[in-house]
Protein backbone atom coordinates (compact mmCIF):
# COMPACT_ATOMS: atom_id res chain seq x y z
CA UNK A 1 0.00 0.00 0.00
CA UNK A 2 3.03 2.14 1.18
CA UNK A 3 4.19 1.56 -1.93
CA UNK A 4 1.71 2.09 -4.19
CA UNK A 5 1.31 6.08 -2.30
CA UNK A 6 4.91 6.34 -2.94
CA UNK A 7 4.76 5.52 -6.56
CA UNK A 8 1.63 7.72 -7.19
CA UNK A 9 3.79 11.07 -5.27
CA UNK A 10 6.79 10.18 -7.76
CA UNK A 11 4.59 10.25 -10.62
CA UNK A 12 2.91 13.63 -9.65
CA UNK A 13 6.35 15.55 -8.70
CA UNK A 14 7.10 14.23 -12.31
CA UNK A 15 4.10 15.48 -13.61
CA UNK A 16 4.72 18.87 -12.08
CA UNK A 17 8.42 18.99 -14.00
CA UNK A 18 6.13 19.05 -17.15
CA UNK A 19 4.00 22.12 -16.53
CA UNK A 20 4.96 24.21 -18.95
CA UNK A 21 3.72 21.68 -21.73
CA UNK A 22 0.70 21.84 -19.51
CA UNK A 23 -0.02 25.60 -19.67
CA UNK A 24 1.14 25.72 -23.37
CA UNK A 25 -1.71 22.91 -24.37
CA UNK A 26 -4.47 24.90 -22.21
CA UNK A 27 -3.84 27.96 -23.84
CA UNK A 28 -3.81 26.26 -27.15
CA UNK A 29 -6.82 24.85 -26.59
CA UNK A 30 -8.42 28.60 -25.32
CA UNK A 31 -6.70 30.33 -28.60
CA UNK A 32 -8.22 27.08 -30.68
CA UNK A 33 -11.28 26.82 -29.09
CA UNK A 34 -12.17 29.62 -27.39
CA UNK A 35 -11.28 32.05 -29.94
CA UNK A 36 -11.52 30.27 -33.19
CA UNK A 37 -13.83 32.66 -35.03
CA UNK A 38 -12.44 35.54 -33.24
CA UNK A 39 -9.52 35.43 -34.95
CA UNK A 40 -8.54 35.78 -38.38
CA UNK A 41 -5.54 34.13 -39.17
CA UNK A 42 -4.67 36.23 -42.46
CA UNK A 43 -1.34 34.45 -44.06
CA UNK A 44 0.42 38.15 -45.03
CA UNK A 45 -0.89 39.49 -40.76
CA UNK A 46 0.64 36.38 -39.60
CA UNK A 47 3.94 36.35 -41.18
CA UNK A 48 4.87 40.21 -40.68
CA UNK A 49 3.80 39.67 -36.96
CA UNK A 50 6.17 36.76 -36.43
CA UNK A 51 8.90 38.79 -38.18
CA UNK A 52 8.02 41.82 -36.31
CA UNK A 53 8.00 39.55 -32.98
CA UNK A 54 10.74 38.07 -33.74
CA UNK A 55 12.91 41.60 -34.23
CA UNK A 56 11.02 43.91 -31.49
CA UNK A 57 11.51 41.11 -28.72
CA UNK A 58 14.15 41.38 -26.56
CA UNK A 59 15.03 40.64 -22.46
CA UNK A 60 16.70 41.58 -19.70
CA UNK A 61 18.08 38.20 -19.21
CA UNK A 62 19.80 39.49 -16.01
CA UNK A 63 16.41 40.29 -14.00
CA UNK A 64 13.12 38.11 -13.04
CA UNK A 65 10.14 38.27 -15.26
CA UNK A 66 7.77 39.90 -12.91
CA UNK A 67 3.81 38.99 -12.11
CA UNK A 68 2.83 42.17 -14.38
CA UNK A 69 1.22 40.47 -16.48
CA UNK A 70 -0.14 37.49 -14.81
CA UNK A 71 -2.41 40.13 -12.94
CA UNK A 72 -3.74 41.41 -15.79
CA UNK A 73 -4.40 38.72 -17.53
CA UNK A 74 -6.35 38.04 -14.44
CA UNK A 75 -8.02 41.30 -14.61
CA UNK A 76 -9.02 40.67 -18.00
CA UNK A 77 -10.35 37.31 -16.94
CA UNK A 78 -12.54 38.54 -14.42
CA UNK A 79 -13.97 40.97 -16.96
CA UNK A 80 -14.80 38.06 -19.04
CA UNK A 81 -16.40 36.12 -16.21
CA UNK A 82 -18.50 39.30 -15.83
CA UNK A 83 -18.99 40.43 -19.54
CA UNK A 84 -18.23 37.70 -21.99
CA UNK A 85 -16.99 39.50 -24.98
CA UNK A 86 -14.75 37.55 -26.06
CA UNK A 87 -11.58 40.33 -26.62
CA UNK A 88 -11.51 40.00 -22.58
CA UNK A 89 -10.90 36.61 -23.58
CA UNK A 90 -8.06 37.21 -25.94
CA UNK A 91 -6.72 39.79 -24.03
CA UNK A 92 -6.42 37.67 -21.12
CA UNK A 93 -4.56 34.88 -22.89
CA UNK A 94 -1.88 36.67 -24.88
CA UNK A 95 -1.18 38.38 -21.73
CA UNK A 96 -1.11 34.79 -19.81
CA UNK A 97 1.34 33.90 -22.37
CA UNK A 98 4.09 37.04 -22.11
CA UNK A 99 3.81 35.95 -18.25
CA UNK A 100 4.83 32.58 -19.34
CA UNK A 101 7.93 33.84 -21.46
CA UNK A 102 8.93 35.85 -19.12
CA UNK A 103 9.02 33.15 -16.22
CA UNK A 104 11.70 31.49 -18.51
CA UNK A 105 13.40 34.56 -20.39
CA UNK A 106 13.27 37.56 -18.34
CA UNK A 107 11.80 40.81 -18.21
CA UNK A 108 10.48 41.61 -22.04
CA UNK A 109 10.56 44.96 -23.78
CA UNK A 110 7.13 46.70 -24.28
CA UNK A 111 7.83 46.69 -28.57
CA UNK A 112 5.74 42.92 -28.50
CA UNK A 113 2.73 43.78 -26.68
CA UNK A 114 2.43 46.74 -29.18
CA UNK A 115 2.58 43.86 -31.97
CA UNK A 116 0.70 41.66 -30.38
CA UNK A 117 -1.67 44.53 -30.20
CA UNK A 118 -1.41 44.87 -33.89
CA UNK A 119 -2.55 41.61 -35.00
CA UNK A 120 -5.94 41.45 -32.97
CA UNK A 121 -9.10 41.83 -34.96
CA UNK A 122 -9.94 44.51 -32.93
CA UNK A 123 -6.93 46.51 -34.14
CA UNK A 124 -7.89 45.50 -37.85
CA UNK A 125 -11.63 46.33 -36.57
CA UNK A 126 -11.15 49.78 -35.43
CA UNK A 127 -8.87 51.08 -38.54
CA UNK A 128 -11.59 49.91 -41.24
CA UNK A 129 -14.41 51.38 -38.63
CA UNK A 130 -12.74 54.27 -37.38
CA UNK A 131 -10.73 55.50 -40.50
CA UNK A 132 -14.43 55.80 -42.74
CA UNK A 133 -14.57 59.54 -41.89
CA UNK A 134 -10.92 59.84 -43.41
CA UNK A 135 -11.63 57.36 -46.50
CA UNK A 136 -14.82 60.35 -47.31
CA UNK A 137 -11.96 62.79 -46.84
CA UNK A 138 -9.76 61.43 -49.07
CA UNK A 139 -12.12 61.13 -51.82
CA UNK A 140 -13.08 64.66 -51.66
CA UNK A 141 -9.74 66.01 -51.62
CA UNK A 142 -8.86 63.83 -54.30
CA UNK A 143 -11.56 65.33 -56.60
CA UNK A 144 -10.70 68.42 -55.80
CA UNK A 145 -7.32 67.65 -56.96
CA UNK A 146 -8.31 66.26 -60.10
CA UNK A 147 -10.25 69.02 -61.05
CA UNK A 148 -7.69 71.49 -60.86
CA UNK A 149 -6.02 69.99 -63.88
CA UNK A 150 -9.45 70.76 -65.67
CA UNK A 151 -11.03 67.45 -65.61
CA UNK A 152 -15.29 66.85 -65.61
CA UNK A 153 -15.09 65.48 -61.93
CA UNK A 154 -18.14 64.45 -59.57
CA UNK A 155 -18.29 63.43 -55.90
CA UNK A 156 -20.58 61.41 -53.96
CA UNK A 157 -20.01 60.30 -50.54
CA UNK A 158 -16.74 57.41 -50.89
CA UNK A 159 -17.57 57.61 -55.17
CA UNK A 160 -15.41 59.91 -57.21
CA UNK A 161 -16.93 59.84 -61.64
CA UNK A 162 -14.31 61.49 -63.68
CA UNK A 163 -14.96 60.83 -67.70
CA UNK A 164 -17.85 58.33 -67.20
CA UNK A 165 -16.04 55.99 -65.03
CA UNK A 166 -16.66 55.45 -61.08
CA UNK A 167 -14.07 54.58 -58.24
CA UNK A 168 -14.86 53.97 -55.09
CA UNK A 169 -13.00 54.21 -51.44
CA UNK A 170 -13.35 51.38 -49.51
CA UNK A 171 -11.96 48.84 -46.93
CA UNK A 172 -12.07 46.25 -50.22
CA UNK A 173 -9.48 48.69 -51.83
CA UNK A 174 -5.79 48.03 -51.39
CA UNK A 175 -5.73 51.38 -49.35
CA UNK A 176 -6.33 52.00 -46.14
CA UNK A 177 -6.71 48.36 -45.36
CA UNK A 178 -2.68 48.33 -45.43
CA UNK A 179 -3.09 50.32 -42.22
CA UNK A 180 -2.14 47.03 -40.11
CA UNK A 181 0.74 45.92 -42.69
CA UNK A 182 2.60 49.15 -42.45
CA UNK A 183 2.28 49.42 -38.52
CA UNK A 184 3.76 45.97 -38.40
CA UNK A 185 6.20 46.64 -40.97
CA UNK A 186 7.11 49.93 -39.04
CA UNK A 187 7.51 47.32 -35.79
CA UNK A 188 9.50 45.26 -37.98
CA UNK A 189 12.02 48.27 -38.71
CA UNK A 190 11.96 49.99 -35.81
CA UNK A 191 13.27 46.33 -33.62
CA UNK A 192 15.62 46.04 -36.61
CA UNK A 193 17.53 49.01 -36.01
CA UNK A 194 17.73 48.39 -32.12
CA UNK A 195 18.91 45.24 -32.68
CA UNK A 196 21.97 46.42 -35.54
CA UNK A 197 22.57 49.47 -33.20
CA UNK A 198 22.36 48.34 -29.93
CA UNK A 199 19.99 51.10 -28.69
CA UNK A 200 16.36 51.50 -27.57
CA UNK A 201 13.68 53.94 -27.64
CA UNK A 202 11.66 54.94 -25.73
CA UNK A 203 7.30 54.38 -25.50
CA UNK A 204 7.00 58.21 -26.92
CA UNK A 205 9.72 57.61 -29.97
CA UNK A 206 7.84 54.45 -30.62
CA UNK A 207 4.43 56.36 -31.12
CA UNK A 208 6.10 59.12 -32.86
CA UNK A 209 7.06 56.83 -35.61
CA UNK A 210 4.10 54.93 -35.97
CA UNK A 211 1.84 58.43 -35.69
CA UNK A 212 4.40 59.37 -38.32
CA UNK A 213 3.24 56.23 -40.47
CA UNK A 214 -0.51 57.17 -40.12
CA UNK A 215 -0.34 60.33 -41.92
CA UNK A 216 2.31 58.81 -44.71
CA UNK A 217 -0.31 55.94 -44.69
CA UNK A 218 -3.05 58.78 -45.61
CA UNK A 219 -1.08 60.52 -48.01
CA UNK A 220 -0.28 57.61 -49.90
CA UNK A 221 -3.93 56.38 -49.95
CA UNK A 222 -4.38 59.83 -51.61
CA UNK A 223 -1.71 59.78 -53.94
CA UNK A 224 -3.01 56.18 -54.90
CA UNK A 225 -6.70 57.65 -55.46
CA UNK A 226 -5.66 60.42 -57.28
CA UNK A 227 -3.51 58.27 -60.12
CA UNK A 228 -6.14 55.34 -60.32
CA UNK A 229 -8.36 58.07 -61.25
CA UNK A 230 -6.13 60.06 -63.98
CA UNK A 231 -4.51 56.85 -65.39
CA UNK A 232 -8.18 55.35 -65.08
CA UNK A 233 -7.14 52.04 -63.92
CA UNK A 234 -10.57 50.12 -62.98
CA UNK A 235 -11.21 47.96 -59.75
CA UNK A 236 -10.26 44.30 -60.08
CA UNK A 237 -7.95 44.93 -62.41
CA UNK A 238 -3.98 43.50 -61.61
CA UNK A 239 -2.87 46.90 -62.06
CA UNK A 240 -5.33 48.59 -59.38
CA UNK A 241 -3.70 46.14 -56.37
CA UNK A 242 -0.18 47.20 -57.95
CA UNK A 243 -0.76 50.80 -57.94
CA UNK A 244 -1.38 50.32 -54.39
CA UNK A 245 1.57 47.99 -53.09
CA UNK A 246 3.77 50.03 -55.26
CA UNK A 247 2.67 53.28 -53.21
CA UNK A 248 2.49 51.81 -49.85
CA UNK A 249 6.40 50.72 -50.81
CA UNK A 250 7.35 54.26 -52.19
CA UNK A 251 5.24 56.62 -49.90
CA UNK A 252 5.46 54.41 -46.97
CA UNK A 253 8.10 51.86 -45.95
CA UNK A 254 10.73 53.66 -47.67
CA UNK A 255 10.30 56.57 -45.40
CA UNK A 256 10.05 54.05 -42.33
CA UNK A 257 13.32 53.49 -43.61
CA UNK A 258 14.99 56.37 -43.15
CA UNK A 259 12.93 57.82 -40.33
CA UNK A 260 13.07 54.82 -38.19
CA UNK A 261 16.66 54.54 -38.82
CA UNK A 262 17.43 58.36 -37.70
CA UNK A 263 15.45 58.30 -34.53
CA UNK A 264 17.23 55.20 -33.31
CA UNK A 265 20.84 56.51 -34.06
CA UNK A 266 20.01 60.24 -32.85
CA UNK A 267 17.88 59.56 -29.54
CA UNK A 268 18.00 55.78 -29.23
CA UNK A 269 19.54 55.23 -25.39
CA UNK A 270 22.30 52.36 -25.71
CA UNK A 271 21.00 48.96 -24.89
CA UNK A 272 22.47 48.06 -21.06
CA UNK A 273 24.20 44.80 -21.22
CA UNK A 274 24.70 42.70 -17.84
CA UNK A 275 26.64 40.08 -16.75
CA UNK A 276 25.06 38.36 -14.39
CA UNK A 277 22.18 35.91 -15.86
CA UNK A 278 18.36 35.68 -14.50
CA UNK A 279 18.32 31.25 -13.98
CA UNK A 280 14.83 29.70 -12.86
CA UNK A 281 15.58 28.16 -10.34
CA UNK A 282 12.50 28.03 -7.45
CA UNK A 283 9.37 26.98 -9.90
CA UNK A 284 6.59 26.69 -7.69
CA UNK A 285 4.67 29.62 -6.81
CA UNK A 286 5.63 30.73 -10.78
CA UNK A 287 4.07 27.04 -12.33
CA UNK A 288 1.26 27.51 -9.81
CA UNK A 289 0.20 30.91 -11.11
CA UNK A 290 1.27 29.82 -15.09
CA UNK A 291 -1.06 26.54 -14.51
CA UNK A 292 -3.79 28.07 -12.53
CA UNK A 293 -4.21 30.90 -15.07
CA UNK A 294 -4.89 29.22 -18.63
CA UNK A 295 -6.94 26.54 -17.06
CA UNK A 296 -9.52 29.55 -15.49
CA UNK A 297 -9.43 31.05 -18.99
CA UNK A 298 -10.62 27.56 -20.29
CA UNK A 299 -13.12 27.02 -17.12
CA UNK A 300 -14.24 30.36 -17.52
CA UNK A 301 -14.68 30.07 -21.11
CA UNK A 302 -17.03 26.68 -20.59
CA UNK A 303 -19.10 28.79 -18.02
CA UNK A 304 -19.67 31.87 -20.17
CA UNK A 305 -20.41 29.56 -23.62
CA UNK A 306 -23.99 29.29 -22.63
CA UNK A 307 -24.60 32.97 -22.32
CA UNK A 308 -22.07 34.02 -25.12
CA UNK A 309 -24.23 37.40 -26.51
CA UNK A 310 -23.07 36.61 -29.89
CA UNK A 311 -25.75 33.66 -29.24
CA UNK A 312 -28.34 35.09 -26.96
CA UNK A 313 -31.59 35.84 -28.86
CA UNK A 314 -34.21 38.13 -27.28
CA UNK A 315 -38.00 37.52 -25.68
CA UNK A 316 -40.97 38.71 -25.51
CA UNK A 317 -40.33 41.63 -28.01
CA UNK A 318 -42.82 43.80 -29.16
CA UNK A 319 -45.29 43.29 -32.35
CA UNK A 320 -45.40 46.43 -34.69
CA UNK A 321 -48.39 47.45 -37.25
CA UNK A 322 -47.43 46.61 -40.56
CA UNK A 323 -44.47 44.70 -39.81
CA UNK A 324 -43.29 41.23 -39.45
CA UNK A 325 -40.98 41.35 -36.46
CA UNK A 326 -38.13 38.57 -35.19
CA UNK A 327 -35.57 38.43 -33.05
CA UNK A 328 -31.97 36.81 -34.64
CA UNK A 329 -29.06 35.49 -32.52
CA UNK A 330 -26.73 38.49 -30.98
CA UNK A 331 -29.84 40.57 -29.41
CA UNK A 332 -30.54 41.54 -32.98
CA UNK A 333 -34.06 42.05 -34.27
CA UNK A 334 -35.74 42.61 -37.57
CA UNK A 335 -38.53 44.31 -39.23
CA UNK A 336 -39.87 42.95 -42.12
CA UNK A 337 -42.97 44.02 -44.27
CA UNK A 338 -43.04 44.06 -48.53
CA UNK A 339 -41.25 47.67 -49.39
CA UNK A 340 -38.67 47.47 -45.79
CA UNK A 341 -36.29 45.75 -43.94
CA UNK A 342 -35.01 46.71 -40.54
CA UNK A 343 -32.24 45.10 -38.44
CA UNK A 344 -32.30 46.69 -34.73
CA UNK A 345 -28.88 45.30 -33.42
CA UNK A 346 -28.30 45.92 -29.66
CA UNK A 347 -24.69 47.63 -28.31
CA UNK A 348 -24.20 46.47 -25.10
CA UNK A 349 -21.64 48.52 -23.68
CA UNK A 350 -19.38 51.12 -25.16
CA UNK A 351 -16.18 48.59 -25.60
CA UNK A 352 -18.37 46.30 -28.06
CA UNK A 353 -18.10 45.85 -31.56
CA UNK A 354 -21.44 47.15 -33.35
CA UNK A 355 -22.36 45.12 -36.11
CA UNK A 356 -21.61 47.42 -38.48
CA UNK A 357 -23.60 47.27 -42.08
CA UNK A 358 -20.39 47.97 -43.81
CA UNK A 359 -18.98 44.09 -42.61
CA UNK A 360 -22.54 42.52 -42.42
CA UNK A 361 -23.78 43.44 -45.89
CA UNK A 362 -20.36 42.52 -47.24
CA UNK A 363 -20.48 39.18 -45.76
CA UNK A 364 -24.13 38.58 -47.90
CA UNK A 365 -22.10 39.57 -50.74
CA UNK A 366 -22.82 42.97 -51.42
CA UNK A 367 -20.70 46.02 -52.52
CA UNK A 368 -21.07 49.50 -51.15
CA UNK A 369 -21.05 52.67 -52.99
CA UNK A 370 -22.15 56.30 -52.61
CA UNK A 371 -21.34 55.55 -49.03
CA UNK A 372 -21.90 59.40 -47.63
CA UNK A 373 -23.27 61.32 -44.63
CA UNK A 374 -26.80 62.96 -45.11
CA UNK A 375 -29.18 64.42 -43.41
CA UNK A 376 -32.57 63.13 -42.79
CA UNK A 377 -35.23 63.63 -40.10
CA UNK A 378 -33.31 66.19 -38.77
CA UNK A 379 -30.50 63.80 -37.83
CA UNK A 380 -26.95 62.78 -39.92
CA UNK A 381 -27.11 59.09 -40.87
CA UNK A 382 -25.22 57.62 -43.11
CA UNK A 383 -26.70 56.09 -46.69
CA UNK A 384 -25.42 53.76 -49.31
CA UNK A 385 -26.51 52.12 -52.21
CA UNK A 386 -25.85 48.27 -52.06
CA UNK A 387 -24.97 45.74 -55.11
CA UNK A 388 -24.67 42.58 -55.90
CA UNK A 389 -24.74 41.87 -59.57
CA UNK A 390 -27.84 43.56 -60.96
CA UNK A 391 -29.67 43.89 -57.55
CA UNK A 392 -29.80 47.20 -56.31
CA UNK A 393 -31.06 48.06 -52.61
CA UNK A 394 -30.65 51.12 -50.71
CA UNK A 395 -29.86 51.46 -46.86
CA UNK A 396 -29.11 53.70 -44.80
CA UNK A 397 -27.57 53.79 -40.66
CA UNK A 398 -27.08 55.36 -37.33
CA UNK A 399 -27.35 54.68 -33.73
CA UNK A 400 -30.14 54.92 -31.31
CA UNK A 401 -30.93 54.72 -27.84
CA UNK A 402 -34.25 56.08 -28.01
CA UNK A 403 -33.41 60.01 -27.19
CA UNK A 404 -30.49 60.29 -29.27
CA UNK A 405 -29.92 59.62 -33.08
CA UNK A 406 -25.83 60.31 -34.13
CA UNK A 407 -23.83 58.52 -36.58
CA UNK A 408 -20.37 59.26 -34.88
CA UNK A 409 -18.85 56.02 -33.38
CA UNK A 410 -17.21 58.39 -30.30
CA UNK A 411 -20.27 60.16 -29.54
CA UNK A 412 -22.32 56.86 -28.88
CA UNK A 413 -19.46 55.15 -27.28
CA UNK A 414 -18.79 57.87 -25.19
CA UNK A 415 -22.62 58.61 -23.85
CA UNK A 416 -22.66 55.30 -22.75
CA UNK A 417 -19.55 55.15 -21.30
CA UNK A 418 -20.58 58.22 -18.98
CA UNK A 419 -23.95 56.78 -18.05
CA UNK A 420 -26.33 56.96 -21.33
CA UNK A 421 -28.72 54.23 -21.53
CA UNK A 422 -27.00 51.71 -24.56
CA UNK A 423 -27.44 52.44 -27.95
CA UNK A 424 -28.60 49.86 -31.24
CA UNK A 425 -27.38 50.15 -34.24
CA UNK A 426 -30.48 50.87 -37.12
CA UNK A 427 -30.19 49.62 -40.30
CA UNK A 428 -32.31 50.31 -42.59
CA UNK A 429 -32.92 49.16 -46.64
CA UNK A 430 -35.17 49.82 -49.54
CA UNK A 431 -35.67 48.70 -52.74
CA UNK A 432 -35.78 52.30 -53.49
CA UNK A 433 -34.08 55.57 -52.41
CA UNK A 434 -37.63 57.89 -52.11
CA UNK A 435 -38.97 54.95 -50.16
CA UNK A 436 -35.74 54.88 -47.95
CA UNK A 437 -35.76 58.51 -47.66
CA UNK A 438 -39.53 58.70 -46.35
CA UNK A 439 -39.36 55.47 -44.33
CA UNK A 440 -36.24 57.21 -42.43
CA UNK A 441 -38.01 60.18 -41.87
CA UNK A 442 -41.08 58.65 -40.87
CA UNK A 443 -38.91 56.43 -38.33
CA UNK A 444 -36.86 59.82 -36.68
CA UNK A 445 -39.97 61.91 -36.47
CA UNK A 446 -42.48 59.47 -34.85
CA UNK A 447 -39.62 57.80 -32.67
CA UNK A 448 -41.68 54.11 -33.75
CA UNK A 449 -38.73 51.81 -32.90
CA UNK A 450 -37.90 53.33 -29.57
CA UNK A 451 -40.13 50.33 -27.91
CA UNK A 452 -37.30 48.39 -29.57
CA UNK A 453 -34.03 50.46 -28.39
Amino acid sequence: MSKGIFSMIVGILRAGRCWPLITVVFYGLVLLVGLHDYLVWDTIKVILGAAALFFAASFNTSERGSTRYFFIALLFLLLYLLVPAKTFLCISCLCGCLFMIETFYGRINFLPVIVLVMMTPLFEYGMNIFSFPIRLALTAWAGDIIGITGQEVGVQGNMITCNGNEFSVDPACMGLQMMVTASLCAMILIGFYQQQYKKVLRVWQVLTILGAMVLMNVASNLLRVIFLVCFNIMPGTAMHDITGIICLVLYVIIPLLFLSWWIVCKYGQPLQTHRKRYVLRSALKLSLFNISLPAGLLIVFIINTPRDIQQQVLSHVPAMQGYAVQSLPGNIIRLKNDSLLVYIKHIPASYYTDHHPMICWKGSGYEFYKVEEKRMGGHTIYTALLQQQKDKLYTAWWYDNGLVSTSSQLQWRWDVLTGAHPYSLVNVTASSERELRLAVDEILHKRSLSVYL
